[in-house]
């Protein structure tokens, strides 16, 4: 087995591989963890892009192994439909990829009513930071980010 450590945003995951894969059966895993679509994937390894049909064992791969993903960004005024979950009340905001997380707070403060400063915002488990742009946390359309709203004690 090959563990496979994928960088190139705020969201790490790694994935477990059998060396008798394709670099396309790992990229399929990528799109099951981040949802990016395995046309917008490029992964690449000491500088050089990995091709969908190379096997894992071809690349003599072992233990742990860091990648780097890089994704095709969408068309710049292309917006995506990105669902806000918190209980009681979800909902969707149009965003770009682009677009900065502050963006997306204000856009969350003008449809919920909460100040920026009483809520955080997450995506598949890391907290979002807003000089950041949407695509860092592999943002896509019908992508859900989690809102938090911070009590604080009287």
């Amino acid at each position: 087995m090959v563990y496979f450590t994928i960088a190139g945003g705020e969201i790490v995951p790694e994935i477990e591989m059998s060396s008798s894969e394709t670099i396309l059966d790992l990229k399929e895993k990528i799109r099951k963890e981040l949802e990016v679509e395995v046309d917008r994937q490029n992964l690449w390894y000491n500088n050089r892009m990995l091709r969908d049909h190379e096997l894992i064992a071809d690349h003599g791969f072992r233990g742990n192994v860091r990648l780097m993903l890089n994704v095709t960004p969408l068309s710049p005024d292309y917006k995506l439909h990105v669902m806000v979950k918190h209980p009681g009340s979800d909902g969707f905001v149009r965003v770009r990829e682009t677009d900065k997380v502050r963006h997306l707070r204000g856009k969350v403060e003008r449809c919920w009513g909460v100040p920026p400063r009483r809520f955080t915002l997450s995506r598949l488990n890391v907290e979002m930071k807003d000089n950041f742009p949407l695509s860092a946390y592999y943002i896509n359309e019908a992508s859900e980010v989690e809102l938090k709203i911070i009590i604080e004690p009287r």
